[in-house]
């Protein structure tokens, strides 16, 4: 039994380990970048696709976030992500965000102790249009480790070309 055990627990730590390295290789190697912001960008890399607007609306103080990567494979060169975050007050705060062309990412709204009757929404435009959007009104109290908030996954966000399921 005991030998069972110890081997089973050198199998859990192996997958570990490769699950790591795979993590973190493309940076050893230099092949992967990875960025993050405490902000949301005005401009993401060398931007060129367009600007496009993300409308982030909450009943109370919340948090936006918007992630970017380009549609290049990780173990690509070129692969880029960047992971970016604000706090705002309760309200509707838009972000004019001049992107690249072919890169994705997701954007979200979250309240981190919403109330009943707690609304979010999440909007992203482009060229004055509405191109996706997402919103969510609290209906009952929240149940423990589960979150508030509005998404949005975007394949391209030059194009408000969603995420296909």
């Amino acid at each position: 039994m005991q030998r069972l055990l110890k081997k089973s627990l050198m199998t859990v730590l192996g997958v570990v380990v490769v699950l790591g390295w795979w993590t973190v290789r493309g940076w050893f190697e230099g092949k992967a970048s990875a960025d993050s912001l405490s902000h949301i960008p005005t401009k993401v890399w060398d931007g060129g696709g367009g600007t496009v607007v993300l409308e982030a609306e909450a009943s109370e103080p919340a948090r936006v976030s918007a992630s970017f990567e380009t549609d290049l494979q990780v173990n690509d060169p070129g692969h880029k992500f960047l992971e970016s975050w604000e706090r705002i007050d309760a309200g509707t705060r838009t972000f004019a965000i001049e992107v690249p062309q072919h890169v994705g990412g997701t954007v979200e709204v979250s309240i981190e102790n919403p109330k009943v009757g707690s609304k979010v929404r999440v909007a992203i435009r482009v060229n004055d249009r509405v191109v996706a959007e997402d919103s969510l009104t609290l209906d009952e109290p929240l149940k423990p480790g589960y979150g508030f908030f509005a998404q949005l996954e975007l394949g391209d966000y030059s194009t408000g070309k969603l995420v296909e399921d």
